[in-house]
């Protein structure tokens, strides 16, 4: 008798183990992803930017900028790179951050950008991807690129102004840029 309803039980754990791997692993997923598909395009492709019919960038990502022209994005420890993702894992008694704080401090120095309306630039995230930062840090940079480029600062705030977002509900988060769609509407604006 016990043989038999061991028999049972396993032929039940059986079924249950096989109709949740086709329910779970292959009909639920393909379900979400084709909705997502249908109703989140733009997001479900990696919000992909695209300039000419060219892939430029993601609206989710930093990216490494090298021209003065453009706004800069928060540090990256792992150089903007997207599979070696992170912190850096430094301490704040790490030698190695303090000399990496005050080389990022004397840059932006250089570079005539006040360093306390700005101190999201001197400090890496936590993904080093994050490609937003403060309105105020955006309006901060806005001074020095536009000695850069000989455009009107006014021009340059109406830009920052056109892309900040707000928080949610209005107190879900906070004001920010994101910085991959403001270098793209600014490299159209100066190109023009």
């Amino acid at each position: 008798m016990k043989s038999n309803e061991t028999a049972n039980q396993w032929e039940i754990t059986i079924r249950f183990g096989f109709l949740s791997l086709v329910f779970l692993g292959f009909l639920y997923p393909l379900t979400i992803s084709g909705l997502a598909k249908s109703f989140f395009p733009f997001e479900t492709n990696g919000s992909l930017s695209v300039v000419e019919g060219k892939v430029v960038g993601s609206e989710l990502l930093a990216q490494k900028v090298l021209s003065k022209s453009l706004f800069r994005y928060r540090p990256s420890a792992a150089s903007y790179a997207t599979i070696p993702s992170g912190a850096s894992n430094l301490s704040p008694s790490s030698l190695d951050l303090r000399n990496l704080v005050e080389d990022r401090k004397h840059e932006l120095e250089t570079a005539g950008i006040r360093i306390e309306e700005c101190l999201e630039l001197v400090y890496a995230s936590a993904s080093g991807l994050d490609p937003h930062i403060t309105a105020r840090c955006a309006y901060e940079q806005a001074k020095s690129i536009e000695k850069e480029v000989k455009i009107p600062l006014n021009q340059i705030n109406e830009l920052i102004l056109k892309h900040t977002e707000y928080p949610l509900f209005g107190f879900i988060g906070r004001e920010r840029v994101n910085v991959t769609k403001l270098n793209l509407s600014w490299s159209q604006m100066i190109h023009e």
